[in-house]
């Protein structure tokens, strides 16, 4: 039997930005925020992006949706019609026939909806900018993503001002979902929210993945909001992608020093459980100056002068997991469950 090609393969993605300097503004460097990054997610599954703030996350978000071009590489998109295109080689004006497969779900539910507009006008517009002119069409398909997304059909002629958060991140997927998308991504999609509201807004995606067939790229820095959500997870650190694995091969048993000090920060539920921070020592290293070798080297304990002068690859150590670390097959890390025993102490 033949194996199904994944719906999205990113090979060696780059995006660099230009340092201009001076009255001429010359170039005088790059700041590598995508650095040669590889990876794949299969139809019908959600991969999470994580990493600390300005590791690349977004960038990687923004490139693959071809808001930003990428300065090299290839973004593979299986489209509705079997055909596979490299979405980061096509010229701007030949996307829009591919625009409707691949949307975004954005982080600010307050930010991403305009003020000025009704929800119907909000939902409405990806529609009516595709070619959908009969109002009574776009009315009947807004009425439909409403339900969809747990809301009520009269809502559509107010105005953004008068939801909650989670109520306007609700508005946000019935928009990204109005043109029935394959490839949602899905940026720090509750980041923005209560707590509480966070649960109710996974919990729809999680339905609505299982109702829709839809593929998520999920991008977030909070580790308990991935565990719920996602397949697998790809950790970045400074623009390179350092593990990948399934969820819960990662948090168990994670082969990187950077994905174990990030699983020592996850808040446990139990207060009885007790874990000890790792806090890693010096500063995340400078995108416009990577050190040479491993970039996360000055800040490991277990590096040694292989990692200081030779760029770790990733490597499959177990089926399915990939790691770039020298020490990956030497040293043995803590997971979450390692980190607590499993079970609160008596």
């Amino acid at each position: 039997m033949p194996i199904e090609a994944p719906l999205l393969e990113v090979r060696n993605l780059k995006r660099f930005f230009p340092i201009r300097r001076g009255l001429l503004r010359r170039v005088v460097g790059q700041l590598r925020a995508v650095d040669d990054i590889s990876f794949h997610i299969n139809r019908g599954e959600t991969l999470s992006l994580v990493g600390e703030s300005g590791c690349g996350k977004t960038t990687t978000a923004r490139c693959i949706l071809r808001a930003l071009k990428p300065t090299a590489g290839e973004v593979l998109f299986q489209t509705a019609a079997g055909d596979v295109i490299d979405t980061a080689a096509l010229p701007k004006g030949a996307l829009q026939p591919f625009r409707h497969q691949m949307q975004m779900i954005f982080q600010d539910p307050f930010s991403s909806l305009n003020p000025r507009m009704t929800v119907f006008d909000i939902i409405a517009e990806p529609l009516l900018a595709n070619g959908v002119k009969s109002r009574d069409q776009r009315r009947q398909r807004v009425e439909e993503l409403l339900e969809l997304v747990r809301l009520r059909p009269e809502f559509m002629q107010r105005f953004p001002h008068a939801f909650s958060g989670g109520q306007r991140q609700r508005i946000g997927i019935a928009r990204a979902l109005a043109l029935n998308p394959s490839l949602i991504v899905a940026d720090e999609p509750v980041s923005a929210l209560d707590v509480s509201v966070q649960a109710q807004i996974l919990n729809l995606m999680l339905d609505l993945q299982d109702e829709l067939g839809l593929t998520y790229l999920f991008v977030a820095h909070d580790l308990s909001v991935v565990k719920h959500i996602s397949d697998r997870v790809a950790v970045m650190y400074v623009g390179k992608i350092v593990e990948i694995a399934e969820t819960d091969r990662l948090f168990k048993a994670p082969k990187h020093p950077y994905t174990e000090a990030l699983l020592s920060a996850v808040p446990k539920p139990d207060p009885r459980l007790r874990s000890e921070r790792i806090v890693l020592a010096g500063e995340v290293a400078d995108p416009a100056q990577p050190p040479t070798g491993c970039y996360f080297h000055p800040r490991c304990a277990h590096a040694i002068d292989r990692c200081r002068s030779e760029t770790p690859k990733l490597e499959e150590i177990q089926p399915g997991h990939v790691v770039a670390c020298h020490r990956a097959r030497e040293i043995t890390l803590k997971g979450v469950d390692a980190q607590s025993n499993g079970k609160p102490s008596a």
